[in-house]
C-alpha cells in the first residue's frame, strides 16, 4: 500500500511540474509576440517620424499612416486582451506589413 501511494505522488507531481512548465511556456510565447509587435509599432513611428522631419511625407499622408497605426494598436490591444491566438497574431502581422508598404509607397513617391 505504501508502495502504491508513492508512485501515486510521484505520478501526481510529474503531471504537476509538466504541466506548469507548459503553462510558463506559453506565458513566454505570448510575451515573445507581444514585443514582437511593439517593436513593429515603433519601428514604424519610427519611419513616419523620418519622413515627417525629412519631409518625404506630406502632412496628410503623416496624419493618415499615423490613423492606421493607430488602429493597428487598438486591435492589438483588444486582442491581447485574453493573450494572443495565432490567428490574431498573423492577422496583426498582415496588418503591419501593409502599414510598412504604405510608408515606403508614401516615402518614396
Amino acid at each position: 500500500m505504501k508502495v502504491l501511494w508513492s508512485v501515486s505522488a510521484v505520478v501526481i507531481l510529474t503531471l504537476f511540474v509538466f504541466s506548469t512548465a507548459n503553462v510558463y511556456a506559453q506565458g513566454y510565447n505570448q510575451r515573445e509576440r507581444w514585443q514582437h509587435l511593439k517593436n513593429q509599432i515603433h519601428d514604424a513611428q519610427a519611419k513616419i517620424n523620418t519622413g515627417e522631419r525629412n519631409g518625404s511625407l506630406t502632412r496628410n499622408e503623416v496624419k493618415r499612416l499615423r490613423n492606421e497605426l493607430n488602429r493597428i494598436e487598438t486591435n492589438m490591444d483588444r486582442a491581447g486582451q485574453d493573450g494572443l491566438s495565432r490567428r490574431e497574431m498573423e492577422r496583426l502581422d498582415q496588418e503591419f506589413a501593409k502599414l510598412r508598404r504604405d510608408i515606403y509607397r508614401e516615402r518614396h513617391d
